[in-house]
């Protein structure tokens, strides 16, 4: 789990950290260090929805192997009419979207931290060891792999020929689907502490989103790798490194024009896509990430709290704290619900409108880390355990 609260932690602690972990980098929340009984941020207990609550029910359900020792978050690739997956130990599989029936079956032999993407023919995966694989989406036939700077951390979708991998040092590497070839690199310096995990590089248009370890967001041209403008998603403050900590490590969303982005310790905003500059700015933590729709941006903030913030201005709509401490993924909006996953594999839904809970499905036993994804009006969720999930409310 990702690293909350820094308020409660002890300078010892957090030194202890830093002489042990590579880089610095965390990989647990606070409460984790805990026992039971001295956890002072107990996840929230599950209300009685009533009889209004939404019916969900079961398209098709199948299972690839645990991730539990990815210690990233890995994520699914859906495209076309088939779902590509892997576990952390580097078996890759191809499923058909509509029932999950098994098109084919790869197993690299890799510990697999980055992905899954794709496009342009190809299926890639990124791995602790700095590599990037690339596999054909026929029959899962590796391609080519290509050494990168460090641990593969996230992997965008391919465009123009290339597909851009987000390293855990804080690099981007723009690599030629073809032949695996670098073909430019861009990236910052890594501060002291940060949180493990890094967003998935979001491709607008011929541009390329990448967050930063250190509070920035930049959009990189994705021919050459230009830097087309840089903007601060929040500035680290604080006199401890636990404190200054400002990642953009979450999902990233794009709307007409505008990017919505939000950081650890720091605040969500606003972007012109064509000029870098802020619109507007909300005070709010977030790891996880945000989703948008026309009217609204949905947050998930380090606490667990989900808000409805209006696009045009950030102005708070509404705020829902019935679910504190659950390790909620970011929002994704489904139809005129706004749906997140939980530490222990629940599926929730919030009225779009006033955030109101309206629904709930226990649909993996274990703990969802990526947010679903949403297709037309079904809901696409992989869990820790490698179970993965098709729903639909009716």
């Amino acid at each position: 789990m990702l690293f909350k609260n820094s308020l409660k932690v002890s300078v010892l602690i957090i030194l202890g950290c830093c002489l042990q972990l590579t880089a610095c980098s965390l990989i647990s929340k606070p409460k984790q260090w805990f026992d039971k009984e001295e956890d002072p941020r107990e996840p929230a207990k599950l209300i009685n929805l009533g009889t209004e609550k939404i019916k969900v029910q079961s398209v098709w359900k199948n299972s690839i192997g645990d991730l539990e020792e990815a210690h990233s978050v890995i994520r699914p690739y859906i495209t076309g009419d088939l779902v590509y997956l892997t576990d952390a130990e580097g078996r890759v599989e191809a499923w058909q979207r509509m029932d999950g029936k098994r098109i084919w079956s790869v197993t690299l032999k890799e510990e697999i931290t980055g992905g899954v993407n794709g496009g342009d023919d190809i299926v890639v995966v990124g791995t602790g060891n700095g590599v990037v694989i690339a596999l054909s989406t026929v029959d899962g036939q590796e391609k080519w792999r290509t050494s990168v700077s460090s641990e593969v951390m996230a992997l965008s979708q391919a465009k123009f020929g290339v597909i851009v991998a987000r390293t855990n040092d804080s690099k981007v590497h723009a690599l030629d689907v073809g032949q695996g070839n670098i073909v430019w690199k861009a990236g910052r310096g890594t501060p002291p502490l940060t949180l493990r995990g890094a967003s998935e590089p979001k491709v607008v248009g011929d541009s390329v989103l990448v967050g930063y370890d250190d509070g920035k967001m930049a959009a990189l041209s994705m021919r050459d790798g230009t830097e087309l403008w840089e903007t601060t998603v929040s500035v680290p403050g604080g006199r401890s490194e636990l404190e200054r900590m400002s990642d953009v490590d979450g999902e990233i969303a794009y709307v007409n024009g505008i990017v919505y982005a939000a950081s650890f310790n720091g605040r969500v905003v606003a972007v012109d896509m064509d000029t870098g500059k802020i619109l507007w700015t909300k005070d709010l933590s977030s790891h996880v990430g945000l989703s948008a729709d026309e009217s609204r941006v949905y947050v998930t903030d380090s606490d667990d709290s989900v808000w409805a913030l209006d696009i045009v201005t950030g102005a708070t709509l509404w705020r829902q704290d019935k679910l504190l401490y659950r390790d909620l993924t970011a929002p994704k909006v489904m139809g005129k619900y706004v749906v997140v996953g939980d530490f222990k594999g629940y599926l929730h839904w919030f009225s779009k409108e006033d955030g109101k809970l309206v629904g709930r499905e226990n649909i993996a036993g274990d703990a969802i880390k990526v947010a679903p994804i949403i297709i037309n009006d079904r809901a696409y969720v992989f869990a820790n355990n490698g179970s993965f999930s098709v729903l639909q409310y009716r």
